[in-house]
């Protein structure tokens, strides 16, 4: 079958409550079309078309799949997903293949020869990120290694707050004491 290429904003094949191209599409008696699960839902809660609120009878919930509008957007989904692969070039946006290591950002083909990345160095992306995915890696391990060695020395100043903590309440303890009974350093004194 012979590809035709279709731009969804010209035909009208975008769900009024997704907003999204066609999943199932169905079509109310007043016209109107949505996907099956959308407008299943708005008419569980009520009875009438989201666009023109035209009641909808019980007997029309039934709603069959109009299978041209399902032709029509199965093409345009394909047509969005090959665009998105290659790149829309009416509208100027490319797809992104390469990575400039020295600004450390993405680029299509025609900017790596532009003068902004002049001299500058690429990668292809999947390149790119294999090597930085290494770099993480890497980083992650000593990471981790750092992490054990602070939770280590937290432990340890746990345990000696802990120690401070119990030594302070024994000598809280030693003053109250030395405090309520009768000293007999005080006696020699007074007596002296």
């Amino acid at each position: 079958t012979p590809f035709v290429t279709i731009n969804p904003t010209c035909l009208d094949l975008t769900c009024s409550i997704c907003l999204t191209i066609f999943t199932d599409p169905v079509s109310l008696l007043c016209g109107h079309s949505f996907c099956r699960e959308c407008i299943t839902n708005s008419l569980s809660i009520k009875d009438q078309c989201p666009q023109c609120r035209t009641t909808v009878p019980k007997e029309e919930k039934y709603l069959p799949t109009s299978h041209i509008l399902k032709s029509l957007a199965d093409k345009a989904k394909e047509a969005e997903k090959i665009k998105r692969e290659q790149g829309d070039e009416t509208t100027g946006v490319k797809k992104l293949k390469l990575f400039c290591e020295t600004d450390q950002q993405l680029a299509c083909v025609i900017c790596r020869d532009g003068e902004r990345h002049d001299g500058h160095k690429f990668k292809p992306i999947r390149e790119a990120a294999t090597s930085l995915r290494r770099e993480l890696e890497k980083g992650m391990e000593h990471l981790s290694d750092d992490i054990e060695a602070i939770e280590s020395l937290a432990n340890t100043q746990r345990e000696e707050i802990t120690k401070t903590h119990v030594m302070s309440q024994q000598l809280m303890t030693q003053i109250t004491h030395f405090n309520l009974s009768p000293c007999s350093c005080n006696l020699q004194r007074v007596n002296i």
